[in-house]
């Protein structure tokens, strides 16, 4: 037990204050923070530059229609007393000129602009729909405030299933972006850092310093020693991502901590996301460090790695298919098989109801799938670490198991 923890520390350690682990980790630590700070600092530019319109109410209601406006106003305004004066400050300011023209009936309005502003545009010909349907009712049609609130109220539609139909997410709703993004997540990890256990495995035995490793410790404690330290090693990125993520959070406004809080996270898919995560990483994990054992060089890893990466990348593209129609009985049964389940079963949970007793039951083939196929990974793990030579996938894994059982 204790070259376990040897092999993990060393593993963890080396990997952590490797200058391509730091690098890759603050990249993305920067781009996380950057993909939340950016769009609330141009949202902070764009209301601190905003544009003060200037108003003059030359319409039939004396005034009445710019006070109006000011009152439902959306922006900076001010009143002015003629066109003239109105045009002449927007001049000064930098802003906009809002000459309100009309009747009783039909408010018309032009808007005085240095350039191309169509939201301004849009934003100021809503107010005075307001402002003509209030003034109308206030005093042609003589109705208070009380009287007048159905013209103004909306209607609020609501939904309902239909009989018989399953209750899940909308579609592009938070839910639907936080499975879509987890689901990416846990397909990266897989291929990321297995491929980081084959290439970190094949560089050891091509440097010749296997055999010494394997001198002192087992190669099957060398095995589940790497994948643990590599393991940590993910778990620290992750947290560096998420804590810059918090960060960017926190530095882009309380706005945008509401909104994550409150539409987009989901605790419970978190939990299965780090379930699966880790599941996932066992599963493929084991299978990278038996590559990797099964290659002389380091340049031969990523090669042999190519058939785990495509069986990956096409659970990940199946997932991708799925989102929008999880119910579909095909998704149902993929997610029974073993490598595909850490994404589509996370995508169903997230997606649709899934029954409790299916979820517990295909989580526990995979585990027991994970553990079969570490037990065999480590199998040929023993005998790979000891073989040079030519790579080829099925000549090389009957060598292996045949040194393994002779070492044994």
């Amino acid at each position: 037990m204790r070259n376990f923890w040897i092999t993990v520390s060393h593993t963890a350690v080396r990997r952590i204050t490797s200058k391509s682990f730091i690098i890759s980790t603050a990249v993305m630590a920067f781009l996380v923070m950057a993909f939340f700070i950016i769009p609330a600092l141009l949202q902070t530019t764009a209301s601190d530059e905003g544009t003060t319109v200037f108003i003059a109410d030359t319409s039939e209601w004396d005034g009445a229609a710019a006070a109006r406006f000011h009152e439902l106003q959306e922006m900076e305004t001010e009143i002015a007393g003629s066109a003239e004066e109105a045009e002449r400050r927007a001049e000064e300011a930098n802003g906009a000129a809002l000459i309100i023209t009309g009747d009783t009936e039909e408010l018309q309005g032009e808007l005085l602009v240095e350039g191309d502003e169509a939201m301004l545009v849009e934003q100021t010909g809503d107010i005075l729909d307001r402002v003509q349907a209030s003034l109308y009712a206030e005093r042609v049609l003589e109705l208070d405030e009380t009287e007048a609130g159905p013209l103004f109220g909306g209607v609020e539609v609501s939904q309902s299933l239909i009989a018989g139909a399953e209750e899940r997410p909308q579609a592009f709703s938070g839910s639907y972006w936080m499975v879509y993004g987890l689901v990416f997540i846990i397909y990266l990890i897989v291929v990321s850092f297995g491929s980081m256990i084959a290439t970190e495995v094949a560089a050891e035995k091509s440097s010749r310093v296997m055999e010494l490793i394997v001198s002192s410790v087992s190669p099957v404690t060398q095995m589940f020693g790497k994948l643990a330290g590599i393991g940590i090693a993910g778990l620290v990125n992750l947290a560096a991502i998420a804590a810059a993520a918090a960060a960017g959070a926190w530095l882009s406004g309380e706005e945008t901590i509401t909104f994550i809080l409150d539409e987009v996270l989901d605790y419970s898919l978190l939990g299965y996301a780090l379930l699966f995560i880790v599941l996932g990483y066992v599963l493929y994990g084991g299978l990278a460090a038996m590559t990797g054992a099964l290659v002389s060089r380091a340049e031969e890893a990523n090669q042999a790695m190519q058939p785990i990466i495509f069986l990956a990348m096409i659970a990940f593209f199946i997932s991708i298919v799925a989102l929008n129609a999880p119910e579909l009985p095909v998704f149902r049964i993929l997610s029974y098989v073993p490598f595909f389940t850490p994404q589509l079963l996370f995508l169903r949970i997230g997606m649709e109801t899934v029954p409790a007793w299916e979820i517990a039951l295909i989580i526990v083939i995979l585990i027991a799938s994970a553990i079969l196929v570490n037990l065999a990974a480590a199998r040929v793990y023993k005998g790979g670490v000891l073989m040079y030579g030519k790579f080829s996938f099925r000549q090389s894994i009957g060598r292996a198991i045949a040194v393994s059982k002779k070492e044994s």
